[in-house]
């Protein structure tokens, strides 16, 4: 099974779009233009982005920008999801199951973590440029030729 990200990424946005508008929060789609297979059924890309995208809205403040993007190349798709909120302390321990600091169960990252590994691909957890957590998850492209091993350009540097 497969399914085109820039689609799934239009159609969920569709959705929290109107939750960000009842929470003041701008809002921005990049990159969903172009299509963007994934090795993966549509209802799994969209729980793995709406695990994403929910953690935005329960833990970014209200009235704080996001960004979700998606992109192709040297073999992946990315789906970015950036937010203005505080960050995440601790990336390394929000992506194992069931660890939060927040009191939530900690399964939402593991969700999509669970879904990027399937095609080969990875979660990873930086600084946005819009100050808050950058979740980017990757997703192998079931059309491409890749080398084994994650692209430098993708991977979260080493503390």
């Amino acid at each position: 099974m497969r399914c085109d990200a820039s689609e799934v990424v239009r159609q969920r946005m569709a959705f929290w779009s109107a939750v960000a508008g009842d929470q003041n929060r701008p809002c921005v789609i990049v990159g969903a233009d172009t299509p963007a297979p994934v090795a993966l059924p549509r209802p799994e890309l969209a729980a793995a982005l709406d695990a994403v995208l929910g953690n935005v809205f329960r833990y970014a403040p209200q009235g704080t920008p996001m960004e979700v993007a998606v992109s192709r190349r040297d073999g992946y798709v990315a789906v970015r999801v950036d937010d203005g909120g505080p960050g995440i302390a601790d990336p390394d321990s929000a992506l194992r199951r069931g660890a939060s600091g927040r009191g939530s169960t900690g399964l939402g990252l593991d969700i999509a973590r669970r879904a990027t590994v399937t095609t080969g691909g990875t979660v990873s957890i930086d600084r946005a440029r819009l100050g808050g957590a950058s979740v980017v998850l990757l997703f192998g492209d079931p059309d491409a030729v890749r080398e084994e091993r994650v692209p430098r350009q993708w991977r979260r540097p080493q503390r």
